[in-house]
């Protein structure tokens, strides 16, 4: 018998409509593989969409290819990520599971404070399944918390734990232990512990049993790019069984060819900068290829004085599939003024201009007790603050009324700053 791991899909990601199809072919690649390979069932660990309520035509791919497999008898289990899970509205995860597209094995009981996990039982296999879903704001620690591991232990037969957070004694990136949980918060005696959220892919033991995540099927983010172009493999897990496991493999899935390349414009001028710029994209050979240029340091002038839409018009015009220029590490005196900005991506450098704005911060005297108090919460928890900020980027989906989207802004703001009511 065997099934399949997949994880972190992010159906829906990426503005740039080429990058949103490529998402979802590696997730048509993966699903016919598993059809291919005639597997028994697939679990999908979290973050199967990109947001809780996700553009409708990547979701309607996404049925199609669930449907398909169901067709082929391979039944599909999954669980909440921290992108499909919100708070205080209905997700796309909730209604599609309510057309029994797939099962979501995340049932649980609560005696006082311990919470009981229910398995559900494949029909084909006799595979017990049962999984906790990823929160926001690491809500999710809780239930780990207040776990009971022993009746968990006690259950017979092959056991499958599906889970949408890191393991500390895994993870080896700096950055991300902050969301993870030690391995004893896991209920021991499982087969098969299948991990989402992570985007790499890792493996471990917990004695004779399996953690494995796969990382993502292709990616969400320019990071998770150039970690591919850098040799990072991306791709699903089959797992075989019979009373015990007994084999594992990773099936990789490349739908196209990342190149990229890092350029350092510490000291340069922005004419030096644009003649560096030049020579780069040159000597590359980008037809049919994605092609990631990150431009790092600090410039010497303003970024403005450089056309930077010229290089993707010369990438697009060579035959690049998709040229991305990434400039958001590139730092002026004019762009930092005054604070002090550490970091190299995106995120950390937010959250160090966060920081900084934080610690100049004084607050009105004049506003009531609770927004100060909810302000004081912000400057306290960046993490928070930053979800925050991520959640008034949101664009509004196609036909989505100004009234719809403000609503739907709003509570999303509210759950982040765990607000039940103004």
């Amino acid at each position: 018998m065997k099934f399949a791991h997949i994880t972190d899909c992010h159906i829906g990601a990426w503005r740039n409509p080429k990058l949103r199809d490529l998402n979802l072919k590696a997730f048509e690649e993966a699903i016919m593989n598993c059809i291919d390979a005639a597997v028994d069932f697939i679990v999908i660990s979290g973050d199967f969409f990109d947001a809780n309520i996700p553009q409708l035509g990547p979701v309607k791919k996404a049925v199609e290819l669930l449907r398909l497999a169901k067709s082929h008898g391979i039944q599909t289990y999954m669980i909440y990520g921290s992108h499909d899970f919100a708070m205080t509205n209905v997700s796309m995860i909730d209604i599609l599971h309510s057309t029994d597209l797939f099962i979501k094995p995340t049932e649980y009981e609560k005696d006082g404070d311990v919470i009981k996990l229910q398995f559900f039982t494949d029909p084909k296999t006799r595979a017990k399944i049962t999984g906790i879903s990823g929160r926001k704001m690491g809500l999710d620690k809780e239930i780990y918390e207040n776990l009971d591991r022993e009746g968990l232990e006690l259950e017979d037969g092959f056991k499958i734990l599906l889970l949408h957070k890191g393991i500390s004694e895994l993870t080896t990136d700096k950055a991300l232990v902050k969301d993870c949980i030690p391995i004893s918060y896991l209920p021991r005696g499982f087969d098969y512990y299948g991990g989402g959220h992570i985007h790499k892919r890792m493996e471990g033991n917990m004695g004779e049993s399996k953690i494995v995540y796969p990382g993502p099927i292709f990616g969400s983010t320019f990071e998770d790019l150039e970690q591919t172009a850098k040799g990072e493999r991306r791709g699903f897990y089959i797992i075989t069984f019979d009373k015990k496991l007994t084999g594992y493999e990773f099936i990789e899935i490349k739908v196209a060819e990342i190149i990229s390349r890092e350029l350092r414009a510490d000291g340069m001028s922005p004419s030096e900068l644009d003649r560096t710029l030049t020579e780069a994209i040159s000597s590359i050979d980008v037809k049919d290829k994605i092609i990631l240029i990150k431009l790092v340091g600090s410039l010497h002038g303003r970024r403005s004085d450089i056309d930077f839409g010229k290089f993707s018009a010369n990438l697009h015009a060579r035959g690049a599939l998709i040229p991305i220029l990434n400039i958001n590490n590139l730092t002026t005196i004019d762009d930092t003024g005054n604070l002090e900005v550490r970091g190299t991506t995106r995120v950390e450098i937010e959250s160090s201009i966060f920081k900084e704005c934080v610690s100049k911060f004084k607050t009105d005297p004049n506003i009531s007790l609770v927004t100060k108090e909810k302000m004081a919460m912000l400057c306290e928890d960046s993490e928070m603050a930053l979800k925050l900020l991520e959640t008034f980027k949101m664009e509004k989906i196609e036909n989505e009324t100004a009234g719809i989207y403000d609503e739907r802004i709003s509570t999303l703001a509210k759950s982040v700053l765990c607000l039940t009511e103004y």
